[in-house]
């Protein structure tokens, strides 16, 4: 297999039409920028595989693949991967009892390898993108390769067991799986003095773990109706092993909304899980020999309460542990019931366990649009306890500038304190939702044309119709990252998935 990859991109960015809603490059009156780009990759993979088949009940396959990449340097840039499989029929081995279908016990190994995005192992220039007119002029690009950068792998074993049941009415299919990735390629932000923004970096090693169940059946099936249903289930847990030697974290995104020092940070720890949300929170009595986590608040210890009454925050660079973007499971629910010629079908699905930064309600807190904010022009006494352990017994109001007391409150608590920090926002995701649900309905044979059209059907589906969640604000579901990121830890900001109904008309002729 050979893939050869070049791409080329011009661009030119103008402002101001001399002559109104001619779009002509000609006819700008000013120069912003150009971009001129070009980018080639080349990927060359040598594989094979061989199967055995002993008496159709055992079976084993073998592959093996060598990669040579453009992407990486040599001796690095050729990597070979590996798999082997072995299942093993025992419904056509063994003399069952005649409610067992078929029963296949399976397991495997692969190892998986994959290179570097085009350049990481390059540090290249890029245009000044604001020079004088008729200056042309170069720096140093935003991205620290390293020439040293491997090939990152992924060794899986995997174990499953498939078995059907009464003329396959009733089915299951469980997994099990253990991955440890090794040399994971990341661009990582590092410090600005260095005169880079990213840095491509073999990050260290990572584990997965989980189990994939599926359960499928036919509860109803007589000549004029059936009911036929099917449920997934997985659940995944992870662990970072290790990171670049020299590091004690690595941080690879956060959410760039969020007023102040509200905004999460998301990292890799060793020992810590994939996925931690780590932000600002309000500082914790530690009284009566205590010991902090360094990485977790308590949240059952008192907040602290400052002399003016507010709660306080906890040094901004005391970033802690306030959630995670992964889910504990993930599920699904399909039903479909036949009468005669209707058919009615629905799709449950779940993702449950996860936490987001919730971007749009760190907004709303602050100009006074979420809910709870109707309380701004009444005095409160915070729940919590003085530096010394004393029980907070001051009086605050909530508005914004000279208050009833005569104290001028400047912004506000929801401007000035809750709107400051990660703590308040970093919520609860989960959801359950009705995906779809659909009812169709078959024409009669004897209502169409028997020359002509042999079968039709109508129906109208409807998408997203039920939601269930804790979750402040929008659709959970709607993560503020671009499409294939990793960064998914916050919401908000984006357009809610839609609910729509279709209605259509299928006609074979």
């Amino acid at each position: 297999e050979l893939l050869d990859r070049k791409t080329t991109s011009k661009g030119v960015l103008m402002t101001k039409l001399n002559v109104f809603d001619w779009f002509n490059l000609r006819n700008a009156a000013t120069v912003l920028e150009t971009t001129d780009n070009l980018s080639q990759y080349r990927l060359m993979g040598i594989f094979g595989e061989a199967t055995f088949d002993y008496k159709n009940y055992l079976f084993l396959s073998i592959t093996g693949r060598n990669d040579v990449t453009s992407s990486l340097r040599k001796p690095n840039n050729s990597f070979f991967y590996p798999s082997v499989s072995f299942s093993y029929l025992f419904s056509e081995h063994l003399n069952l009892p005649d409610y067992i279908n078929t029963a296949k016990a399976r397991i495997s190994y692969a190892k998986i390898g994959k290179d570097a995005l085009p350049y990481s192992t390059s540090t290249g220039y890029s245009a000044y993108s604001s020079l004088p007119a008729g200056t042309t002029g170069f720096t140093r690009g935003s991205n620290l390769g390293d020439p040293d950068l491997r090939p990152e792998f992924t060794n899986t074993i995997e174990g499953g067991l498939e078995m059907n049941f009464f003329k396959n009415r009733l089915g299951f299919d469980l997994t099990y799986y253990h991955s440890l990735s090794e040399d994971q390629i990341i661009n990582v932000n590092v410090s600005s003095a260095t005169g880079y923004v990213r840095a491509a970096v073999n990050s260290g090693s990572m584990r997965n773990k989980g189990v994939e169940l599926i359960l499928k059946g036919n509860p109803i099936r007589t000549a004029n109706f059936s009911w036929d249903a099917s449920l997934n289930f997985s659940a995944n847990r992870n662990k970072i092993i290790s990171i670049r030697e020299g590091l004690t974290e690595i941080s690879y995104g956060g959410s760039s909304g969020g007023y102040l020092n509200s905004p999460v940070t998301m990292k890799l720890i060793p020992g810590e899980a994939y996925g931690n949300i780590y932000g600002t929170h309000w500082l914790r009595y530690y009284g009566g020999g205590a010991k902090e986590d360094p990485i977790r608040t308590d949240k059952s210890l008192p907040m602290v309460i400052g002399a003016n009454g507010f709660p306080v925050l906890a040094p901004v660079s005391s970033q802690k542990l306030l959630g995670n973007s992964q889910p504990d499971w993930i599920g699904g629910f399909s039903n479909s019931f036949s009468y005669k010629n209707l058919t009615l079908s629905a799709l449950v699905d779940a993702r449950w366990g996860m936490e987001r930064f919730n971007r749009l309600e760190n907004f709303f807190a602050a100009f006074g649009i979420a809910d709870y904010t109707v309380d701004r022009r009444d005095f409160k006494v915070f729940d919590g306890v003085l530096a010394d352990g004393t029980p907070n017994t001051k009086r605050v109001w909530l508005g914004q500038a000279v208050g009833p007391d005569g104290v001028n409150y400047g912004e506000g608590y929801y401007r000035t304190y809750y709107r400051a920090i990660s703590e308040p926002f970093v919520q609860d995701a989960s959801w359950v939702r009705l995906r779809s649900a659909s009812l169709s309905y078959n024409l009669p044979t004897t209502w169409l044309p028997k020359k002509f059209i042999r079968t039709a059907s109508v129906s109208i589906t409807g998408n997203n119709l039920w939601l269930h969640t804790k979750y402040y604000g929008l659709d959970p579901e709607s993560v503020s990252a671009d499409s294939g990121s990793n960064v998914d830890g916050s919401s908000g900001f984006t357009y809610p998935a839609s609910r729509s109904f279709l209605f259509s008309i299928n006609v074979g002729f």
